[in-house]
């Protein structure tokens, strides 16, 4: 499993002060199958999942998630290696 925290309020357009976006998630080259979540920074990471994959597969799902204090959400991969794309379509204030 893997985890990286992507900045999105304050950068390209979306406001400092959003509270949650609207991405659209894709994972492209999945080495086995597995399950992305996203979630705000800081909290603890929930069990849902935001995109399934299998392994081989390119798939994309709309996601809205809150954003962390910090301006950041997180995006998990729960197996393997996995090429993510998010890109923010919207937010909330």
């Amino acid at each position: 499993d893997s985890e990286i925290e992507l900045r999105v309020a304050g950068l390209a357009g979306v406001s400092s002060g959003a509270k949650a976006v609207i991405l659209n998630v894709t994972a492209a080259n999945a080495a086995s199958d597995t399950y992305v979540t996203v979630y705000p920074n800081g909290v603890a990471r929930p069990d849902a999942s935001s995109l399934n994959i299998a392994g081989g597969q390119t798939a994309a799902n709309l996601v809205v998630a809150k954003v962390g204090t910090d301006g950041k959400v997180r995006l998990y991969n729960s197996a393997g290696s996995v090429s993510l794309i998010a890109d923010v379509t919207g937010y909330f204030i």
